[in-house]
């Protein structure tokens, strides 16, 4: 709150919050924050709830296919990966599983993406994307337009295209963790 120049009574207000839970926050001896306390927090500062908790953490949510099909199974572990170095702002992270986008991305991977809409904004197309169709698949691919509106076409490396699929979302890869890197902070 610092950083942005917030004060507590403000941000309260924009939080639908009381002034003693943003106190409480601030204070954090002895405190129980609660989860809502923290959203609400994160989204009237435009910031991830890792950001607020100073979490130098992402949460691994699951998996994407690179070759073969990988149906989107949110991954509830609670298992986390670095935040990429002088990343801000919400991420999830993602393990690619395949080889279909070799030489750029390998299985073991770690993609980061910020996926803040559904479906797919036309900025994204040509760019290296997380991809969910509407069948659950979900892959990491190069996105273009299919042959009719409405649908896509998602281009490999080194394998054939999947042309002309419904997309459920597509967010572009931000950065990535080749799985060597993962490797060695995980020593």
């Amino acid at each position: 709150m610092e950083k942005r120049g917030v004060k507590p009574k403000p941000l309260a207000k924009q939080a639908g919050l009381g002034e003693t839970a943003v106190r409480d926050f601030l204070d954090r001896e002895g405190a129980d924050v609660k989860l809502g306390t923290l959203r609400r927090l994160a989204n009237a500062l435009d910031a991830s709830i890792e950001d607020l908790l100073g979490v130098e953490q992402v949460p691994l949510t699951g998996r994407v296919g690179a070759g073969g099909s990988i149906i989107f199974d949110e991954n509830t572990s609670m298992e986390t990966v670095p935040r990429p170095p002088g990343a801000t702002g919400r991420f999830e992270a993602l393990e690619v599983v395949g080889d279909s986008m070799l030489p750029r991305y390998s299985s073991g991977d770690i993609v980061y993406i910020s996926r803040e809409v559904d479906g797919v904004l036309d900025a994204y197309i040509g760019d290296y994307c997380a991809v969910r169709l509407s069948s659950g698949e979900t892959f990491v691919k190069l996105l273009a337009r299919g042959s009719r509106p409405g649908f896509f076409t998602l281009r490999s490396l080194n394998a054939a295209d999947i042309e002309d699929v419904e997309v459920e979302w597509a967010t572009p890869i931000i950065f990535v963790m080749p799985r060597a890197g993962r490797a060695a902070l995980q020593r």
